[in-house]
């Protein structure tokens, strides 16, 4: 089969490009030919992927939105494929990956919809495709989403969470890497390290309510230690208003966040909105016990106070101070992280890959008898 990914940004620094990269590289071993169409792509990329550069406009966000999706639809003209999948940047397409449904995302934010936003627009257009055929869902919460906003049918949807590679992100890193990492972002033997980690987007993921949860009375064993891609300077900024710039370590975007995983001692991403949320999983297979709000996708894989504990809401801070402090408890804290272990074993990228392509030959079957 000749697939073709759309994706505007492949570069390993958010879910998406992973997700693309780990469901790509299985394809190939399986004898597909697959081609992605990207603008940013990742230098000395050889894993057996075509990689297809798109010229895009780089002033404006509706220049830069509609130039990527007309690129990439020229571009597909120009010849044969079985099937063309995208994810999310694009309109014309055979299957789409939704990994955020935006409407829904500003509305859960308090944000206003407008039609001139050209994310939503590219959204909406994208739902009115004549030639989508199936949409893939990370979760049941963007299918219901995808259903209240865009009237969209069930039987449309395919719901298919992403994968963790549970040997890079795994328990068995942390007496090789915890020591030597913690001594580096200056984390004492007596510190409980929670991590926050985003690629960007740390409004959305929760960050300045994270913040407020850990001012005083919060026990001064507490470190909150921050990573990733969004700008630091305001959260910095932030925390020495709250005064509690002495409990909070921010460390720029890391792509050895196993080796973070094995100094850290919980992880907690509380987002306002999240479809899936791949970081959350990763800190589960590394054996992490972990704090999500019910309004990240991944909490549809966690049986709160078993494998992991669960917020009302982003903004549920009695709750998030009293989910932190209950890390204090060692017993409770190893017995969460093997839980958390055992259920992100549970969710490969084989079977992302093999569910994936199921989606496509269904597709295919149905285009030969109609």
């Amino acid at each position: 089969m000749k697939i073709a990914m759309l994706i505007k940004h492949f570069n390993f620094r958010n879910g998406s490009s992973r997700a693309v990269h780990e469901i790509a590289s299985r394809l190939v071993r399986g004898g597909h030919e697959v081609h992605i169409f990207c603008n940013r792509r990742p230098a000395g990329y050889g894993e057996g992927a075509i990689l297809r550069h798109v010229p895009m406009l780089l002033i404006g966000s509706w220049a830069k939105v509609i130039s990527f999706d007309l690129g990439c639809a020229a571009r597909i003209r120009q010849e044969r494929f079985d099937i063309v999948h995208g994810h999310g940047n694009t309109v014309f397409q055979d299957v789409v990956t939704v990994r955020i449904c935006r409407r829904a995302n500003r509305i859960a934010r308090g944000r206003s919809v407008s039609r001139w936003d050209p994310h939503l627009n590219l959204e909406g257009r994208q739902f009115r495709n004549p030639g989508l055929k199936r949409i893939i869902v990370l979760s049941d919460r963007v299918r219901a989403d995808l259903s209240r906003y865009y009237g969209i049918s069930s039987d449309r949807m395919t719901t298919i969470p992403n994968g963790v590679d549970a040997d890079r992100f795994n328990p068995k890193w942390r007496p090789i890497y915890r020591d030597a990492v913690r001594r580096k972002i200056g984390l004492s033997e007596q510190d409980l390290g929670v991590l926050f980690i985003a690629s960007g987007n740390f409004e959305n993921r929760g960050l300045s309510n994270l913040l407020r949860a850990v001012r005083p009375p919060m026990s001064d064993r507490i470190r909150l230690v921050v990573a990733g891609g969004d700008r630091l300077g305001p959260y910095r900024a932030r925390a020495r208003e709250l005064g509690i710039d002495k409990r909070v370590i921010f460390l720029p975007f890391t792509d050895r966040l196993e080796e973070l995983h094995s100094a850290a001692d919980g992880l907690v991403f509380p987002s306002y909105y999240d479809t899936f949320g791949n970081v959350p999983l990763e800190a589960m297979a590394s054996g992490l016990p972990v704090i999500v709000t019910a309004d990240c996708g991944v909490s549809e894989l966690i049986t709160n106070g078993h494998d992991g504990l669960i917020l009302k809401h982003a903004e549920d801070l009695s709750g998030m101070t009293e989910a932190l402090n209950f890390l204090e408890d060692p017993g409770l804290r190893d017995r969460l992280g093997r839980e958390a272990r055992l259920t992100a074993e549970r969710y490969t990228w084989d079977s992302v890959a093999e569910k994936t392509l199921r989606v496509y030959t269904e597709l295919q079957v149905e285009r030969r008898t109609s």
